[in-house]
């Protein structure tokens, strides 16, 4: 009696700023493919702070997209932009998610975009506090947060990674785990691992 399992080679463009490019995530989910037995080839575009608005305009993002027949194309937005008022959202964010996702289509259609939900900054954002009271504490944020992402995802007939999600239920019931670094915002080694 002999069980075979089929080796899995997934293709995944990461596309996102300083919160994917956190302790080389891309190399990270792809030791962790490795380690079940599959295989993940994978590239990625990650400058720091770069928003969904700067992706949808960035010839290398735009290129990368192009360069190959990816399986997955995850969307990781700027960290606070999810959490901004609906006005701004709509235009500044919302025609830049789709903007991407009709790229990523239009170089496959059986590419999936994968929207990378991020998470609220441990202590809330208290840079835009006084201007939208929502997102002074982390519950508030992340809310914010992942109604948006959920938000894109519909809208675009694409996916969510939940890490957002996987994060409240890790601060919820397991609030010795220390997901942030000490910027209270970028991963930790087991954030990015979450």
């Amino acid at each position: 009696f002999h069980i075979s399992f089929a080796q899995e080679t997934k293709r995944v463009l990461f596309l996102g700023n300083s919160y994917t490019a956190s302790n080389n995530l891309p190399n990270l989910v792809s030791q962790m493919a490795t380690n079940t037995g599959d295989v993940l080839i994978y590239d990625s575009n990650t400058p720091g702070g770069h928003r969904l608005m700067n992706h949808a305009s960035n010839t290398t993002t735009l290129n990368k997209i192009n360069a190959d027949d990816w399986d997955f194309v995850t969307l990781q937005a700027q960290s606070q932009e999810t959490s901004w008022s609906e006005t701004q959202m709509q235009t500044e964010l919302y025609p830049y998610a789709t903007q991407l996702v009709n790229a990523i289509r239009a170089n496959n259609t059986c590419s999936q975009p994968l929207f990378y939900m991020t998470w609220g900054r441990e202590n809330g954002d208290v840079n835009n506090c006084q201007y939208i009271p929502w997102v002074c504490t982390y519950e508030g944020m992340d809310d914010a947060i992942r109604n948006t992402y959920t938000f894109m995802a519909e809208e675009n007939t694409a996916e969510i990674t939940p890490v957002g999600a996987i994060w409240r239920y890790l601060r919820t019931n397991h609030p010795e785990v220390d997901l942030y670094s000490s910027d209270g915002s970028h991963p930790s080694y087991t954030g990015s691992y979450a």
